[in-house]
C-alpha cells in the first residue's frame, strides 16, 4: 500500500505547477497566481511564499521589503535601473530584519551588474548566513567579491563567480556539498594565487562540474580521483608552465566533457597523454597558436587515451595555424573514433575524393562534420560516394569543385535527405544553375546554401534557383494530393 499525502503536501504538489521558474511568461505575470494563493489564507500562505521568493534576480527584491528602500527601488511600480542607491544610508538593525525578512525562502540567486547598493549591508554580521538553504549562486556579473561571505550556505550547491580571490578560499569549508563551481577570471595572475586556487579544487570533494583557470599538477590529480566529477572547462588566457617533474598515469573514469580555452596546446598536450578518460564523449579546445607538430602529438595523444568507444564530438580550433596545411596521417589519429556524431576542425587540410571517403568510412555515425579544405579538390562525385556511408549527416562545412562538375544532376546521384544545411566555404561555382540541380537532386531536405566566397552573386543565383525548384515541388505535390 502507498501512504496517504498529508494536507500540506498535496499543497506542494498543486503548487508546484504554479512554480514561476517553469511558467513560459514574464516574471511578474508568473508570480501573480502565487502571490493571490498567498493572500488567500493562512495554509496557502507559506507554501506560495516559499515558491514565490525560491529564485530572486539580485538584491532588490530583498531590499524592496525595507519601506524606505522599496519607493526608491519601484518608483511608480516599476523597477528602477541601477544607481537608486547612491547617497542612501546603509541598513539599520531594524530594517536588516526587513531585509532578512524572507531570506531564509531563497534558493537561487542572480546577480546584477550593478554592485551599488553593497554599502547598505555593512550592518549584517561577517560571519551571518543571510541564506540558509541557498543552493544556486550566479555572481558572475560582479567582481566585487566583498559579501561572498553572507552567501555560503551549507547547502549550496551551484556557484558561479567572476573573478579569483582570497575571499573563496572559505568555499570548500562552508559549502561541503558543492558540485559545480565556476570561476570565470582569465587566469589566476601570480603563483600564490595558482596555489590557493589549487587548494580549493582539492577540498572539494563532491565536484560534479567544474570551470576555472589554469591547474597545477595537484589539482589534476586531485580531479582524477573524483568519482563524481562529470565535466571540466579550463579556460587560460596567460601562460604558467606546469610543473610535469612528477608525472603519472591519471585515470578519470567518469568524466564525459573536457574543454580546453587557451594560448598554446602544450600543457594540453601533456594532460591528454598522460590521462585515461574510458567515459569522454566531447572534447573541446580553442587555442590560439597550435602548429602542424603540436596538432600531431595532441591528435595522437588523444588517440591514445582509452575514449575510442566512447568520444561522440571533437572540436578543435585554432586561430593561427602556421600557414601549414595538416597532413592526412595526422588526422588518421582521429579516425580511432567510430562512435563519433560530431567533428569540427578549423585547420587547413588537403582533401580529395579518396580521403574524404576514407573519413567518411571511419565515421558511419556522424551528423556535423566541418572540415577546412582551401582547396576545393573533391568533387561532387566524390562527395556522393562518401556520403552513402553517412545516412545520418546533418550539418557540413566542406568545400567542393563546382566548377568541374563530374555527375549528372539526375542520372548518378543519390537522394541524401538528412543533409540540411551546408556551409561551402571557399568553392567557386561558374554555372548556377546546373550546381543548383545538382544539389537539388542529391539534398533535397537543403533549401539553401552558405558560403563564403568571393563570388557570392553566382552562390546567391545558386540559392535563388534552389527556392525556384523547392516552390515547384510544392506546387506538384499539392496538385498531387488534391487529385487523390
Amino acid at each position: 500500500m502507498h501512504r496517504a499525502l498529508v494536507v500540506s503536501e498535496i499543497l506542494l504538489e498543486i503548487f508546484a505547477y504554479l512554480d514561476p521558474t517553469r511558467l513560459l511568461s514574464w516574471r511578474s505575470k508568473r508570480c501573480l497566481p502565487l502571490a493571490a494563493l498567498a493572500r488567500t489564507c493562512k495554509t496557502f500562505h507559506e507554501p506560495a511564499m516559499d515558491l514565490l521568493w525560491a529564485d530572486v534576480d539580485g538584491m532588490e527584491p530583498l531590499l524592496g521589503c525595507v519601506p524606505r528602500l522599496h519607493p526608491l527601488i519601484y518608483r511608480l511600480g516599476i523597477k528602477c535601473c541601477s544607481g537608486w542607491s547612491q547617497g542612501v544610508e546603509s541598513l539599520s538593525e531594524h530594517e536588516s530584519r526587513q531585509f532578512l525578512r524572507h531570506a531564509a525562502r531563497v534558493r537561487s540567486i542572480s546577480r546584477t551588474y550593478d554592485d551599488g547598493y553593497f554599502h547598505l549591508l555593512t550592518v549584517l554580521r561577517i560571519e551571518t548566513c543571510v541564506f540558509p538553504k541557498l543552493r544556486v549562486l550566479d555572481w558572475s556579473n560582479s567582481r566585487d567579491t566583498s559579501l561572498l561571505h553572507l552567501f555560503m550556505s551549507p547547502t549550496l550547491r551551484h556557484c558561479a563567480l567572476p573573478i579569483f580571490h582570497s575571499d573563496l578560499k572559505s568555499i570548500p569549508t562552508c559549502c561541503p556539498l558543492l558540485e559545480n563551481l565556476s570561476i570565470l577570471t582569465p587566469a589566476a595572475h601570480t603563483s600564490d594565487e595558482l596555489s590557493l586556487l589549487s587548494d580549493i579544487i582539492r577540498s572539494c570533494k563532491w565536484l560534479v562540474e567544474l570551470r576555472c583557470p589554469h591547474l597545477d599538477f595537484a589539482a589534476w590529480k586531485h580531479l582524477s580521483n573524483l568519482p563524481t566529477l562529470l565535466t571540466v572547462k579550463i579556460y587560460e588566457r596567460d601562460i604558467h608552465p606546469m610543473d610535469w617533474d612528477h608525472l603519472y598515469s591519471a585515470h578519470f573514469f567518469n568524466l564525459t566533457t573536457l574543454t580546453f580555452c587557451v594560448n598554446t596546446s602544450t600543457d594540453v598536450i601533456t594532460v591528454m597523454q598522460h590521462s585515461e578518460f574510458p567515459s569522454l564523449k566531447e572534447f573541446k579546445m580553442m587555442v590560439n597558436e597550435l602548429p602542424c607538430t603540436g596538432a600531431e602529438q595532441l591528435f595522437h595523444a588523444l588517440s591514445l587515451c582509452k575514449a575510442c568507444k566512447t568520444l561522440q564530438r571533437i572540436e578543435i580550433l585554432s586561430y593561427d595555424e602556421g600557414g601549414e596545411d595538416l597532413p592526412w596521417t595526422t588526422v588518421r589519429y582521429l579516425f580511432s573514433f567510430p562512435q563519433l556524431r560530431t567533428m569540427r576542425l578549423s585547420y587547413p587540410i588537403y582533401l580529395d575524393n579518396d580521403l574524404l571517403l576514407e573519413a567518411m568510412s571511419s565515421w558511419p555515425h556522424i551528423r556535423h562534420l566541418e572540415l577546412e579544405n582551401p582547396l576545393p579538390t573533391v568533387t561532387f562525385r566524390g562527395l556522393c560516394a562518401a556520403l552513402r556511408i553517412c545516412p545520418h549527416l546533418h550539418t557540413l562545412l566542406l568545400s567542393v569543385d563546382a566548377v568541374n562538375i563530374d555527375i549528372g544532376s539526375e542520372v548518378e546521384s543519390i537522394q541524401h535527405t538528412s543533409l540540411r544545411i551546408w556551409d561551402v566555404d571557399h568553392s567557386y561555382v561558374e554555372d548556377p544553375g546546373s550546381v543548383a540541380r545538382i544539389i537539388f537532386s542529391m539534398f533535397p531536405s537543403i533549401d539553401h546554401i552558405d558560403y563564403d566566397s568571393d563570388n557570392r552573386h553566382l552562390w546567391h543565383e545558386v540559392d535563388t534557383n534552389l527556392d525556384e525548384f523547392a516552390a515547384r515541388r510544392s506546387l506538384i505535390t499539392e496538385a498531387a494530393a488534391a487529385t487523390t
